[in-house]
């Protein structure tokens, strides 16, 4: 019997101790003697069982200790093939090939602390417990007044691992305006015209005026992915038990976020929100696009003189931090074609040797959300692309970091475990031009 399964028999003692305790306690009376003799037995039992898993615990260190050579130098990690063992925070561990995830210094020590709380929350393990509780890693619950359903918070080495992969990941994040959110429900001002400077006469007073404002609504929205792993939960594992669930877990949020920031259609496929795209040509925001020619619905037959024509409509201040938007797709048949034929890249574009994608001297910002196919007039009177400073379109509210819940019940005829990981967010494309003026980003849309 393994010390996980001894643990878990002495915990299920002292649980039915404890339901007679407070049984007896709820009923304002003591025990009478045979429920002080079962209580006894139960107590007994868990005292017994704790030491027989700490005899097989030690049993089990002393075996491992005789079954490898101990470190002849002093470095923390010991190259041995795919298989590297690790000394974070003083435990002995292995990692099975390069991390994913975590990076720096101190990846595989952070990886350590991530997979010792899973493997303390979604494993159960009284060991994995211990640890954390023993250097101030919280095993605390999240709950949510809106969303009842809550569950543990992860800590901050993996919470930040995650978000630095999400915008690694995900372009929503690394090019919208990323604003945190303290409730559910945010409004944040919007300035929509300024102070206006007027000519007076000697004998005139002053014609008053002042900045004027409206508000951008962020309502968050609870954004769930859901996974499986094996229930066989090993400590000597958790090192990239922790790389692969916060990979995974990044790269599916980022995804998420992106489609709703692009091709969002206010309907609970993308948690109500409206994506780029579909505002630019819902008949409300005419100037927040360049409408090319009936010939240009496709990107192979966009040209230069179509692009710059473009660009012209963009505000002077929005053309600082101004990027081009558009799928891998395009950035090949549109403006790698284009560059190309104009002899390639220059010395302009090359930054200490390093291509760096641009057009026009504007960088070019890759959207595997965006439009991934030209064909089949797959672009009539739709976005192809766009250009412009999305930090001043849209914003992005932050509500709450990640949150993780296990199941075991989910997939038991697999013998495996339920992840589910939720995050709480909005996305807002609040600023795209009007049906008067244009904004601060200009979409291509593609000729019928």
């Amino acid at each position: 019997m393994t010390v996980r399964e001894l643990r878990e028999r002495a915990a299920a003692e002292a649980k039915a101790a404890r339901e007679l305790k407070d049984k007896v306690d709820a009923e304002g009376r003591g025990m009478t003697e045979q429920e002080a003799n079962e209580h006894d037995k139960h107590v007994q039992e868990a005292r017994r069982i704790i030491k027989e898993a700490e005899r097989q615990e030690e049993l089990e260190a002393v075996e491992a200790k005789l079954e490898r050579a101990e470190p002849t130098q002093s470095q923390p990690a010991i190259a041995t093939g795919e298989r590297i063992e690790v000394v974070p925070d003083g435990f002995r561990m292995h990692r099975y090939g390069d991390l994913r995830a975590f990076s720096g210094p101190n990846a595989d020590v952070n990886a350590f602390r991530s997979g010792m709380f899973l493997l303390a929350t979604i494993g159960n393990n009284a060991r994995a417990q211990q640890y954390c509780r023993d250097r101030g890693i919280e095993l605390r619950v999240q709950t949510e007044g809106v969303n009842t359903g809550g569950g543990f918070l992860v800590p901050d080495e993996m919470e930040n691992t995650i978000i630095n992969l999400r915008e690694q990941y995900g372009n929503a994040r690394r090019n919208a305006r990323i604003h945190p959110m303290t409730s559910d429900h945010t409004v944040i001002p919007r300035r929509t015209g300024g102070v206006t400077a007027y000519f007076v006469g000697e004998t005139d007073s002053i014609t008053a005026s002042d900045k004027s404002w409206n508000q951008v609504e962020l309502t968050a929205k609870k954004l769930g992915a859901l996974t499986r792993m094996s229930s066989d939960l090993s400590e000597d594992a958790v090192i990239n038990l922790a790389d692969d669930l916060a990979d995974e877990m990044a790269l599916a949020f980022a995804t998420k976020e992106d489609q709703c920031a692009i091709d969002g259609d206010g309907t609970s496929t993308y948690g109500g929100m409206v994506g780029i795209r579909s505002k630019m040509i819902d008949g409300s925001h005419s100037y927040s696009y360049h409408d090319f020619s009936s010939s240009m619905d496709n990107w192979s037959e966009v040209t230069d003189a179509a692009l710059m024509a473009l660009m012209a409509k963009l505000p002077l201040y929005a053309r600082r931090g101004a990027k081009w938007h558009c799928s891998p797709q395009a950035k090949v048949a549109c403006f790698d074609r284009l560059i190309l034929a104009a002899g390639g890249a220059t010395m302009r574009e090359r930054v200490d040797g390093v291509y760096k994608p641009q057009y026009m001297g504007y960088p070019i910002e890759e959207w595997p959300a965006m439009p991934g196919s030209d064909a089949s007039a797959a672009l009539n009177n739709k976005i192809m692309f766009f250009f412009g400073n999305y930090a001043m379109a849209a914003t992005l509210g932050s509500r709450r970091g990640i949150t993780i819940k296990r199941s075991e019940e989910r997939y038991i005829e697999y013998d495996q475990i339920a992840i589910q990981a939720t995050e709480r967010f909005c996305i807002v494309n609040h600023d795209i031009g009007d049906d008067s003026s244009y904004g601060p980003v200009i979409g291509g849309l593609g000729g019928s």
